[in-house]
């Protein structure tokens, strides 16, 4: 088996989240992501040859029936609350889990994106 990428992990999350709100019929969805090349897959021209091919297939499907017009690509630091809630996945003990209330950890992200508090971006130049 070979590993998965992390195209291929940014574009499983996404079906994945996208799937349960089609399962809890949630709509009027709004998409970002901080994963340029998924969005660009995503919007992009199909690419039936490519190995994520089905996979994007299958999101446009669920797009068309959540009525997702577009996703838009945003920086990580543009959303600390998603970047908080990624990092908390990484811990191996949690298994999956669906959150109904967000978990305290990011109560201040929440805030501060409830306010429309900016991050800058960091860049290094050499």
């Amino acid at each position: 088996m070979r590993p998965m990428q992390s195209l291929e992990a940014e574009l499983w999350a996404l079906h994945d989240g996208l799937q349960l709100a089609l399962d809890r019929k949630i709509t009027q969805i709004y998409v970002e992501m901080d994963a340029l090349a998924a969005v660009q897959l995503i919007m992009g021209v199909d690419q039936p040859r490519h190995f994520l091919s089905n996979i994007v297939h299958d999101w446009r499907f669920l797009m068309r029936k959540l009525g997702v017009e577009k996703i838009d690509h945003i920086y990580r630091e543009g959303n600390k609350c998603a970047d908080a809630l990624a990092n908390m996945a990484y811990n191996p003990i949690l298994d999956f889990r669906i959150l109904d209330i967000a978990p305290t950890c990011i109560n201040s992200q929440l805030r501060d994106d409830t306010y429309g508090v900016s991050y800058p971006k960091l860049l290094y130049v050499s």
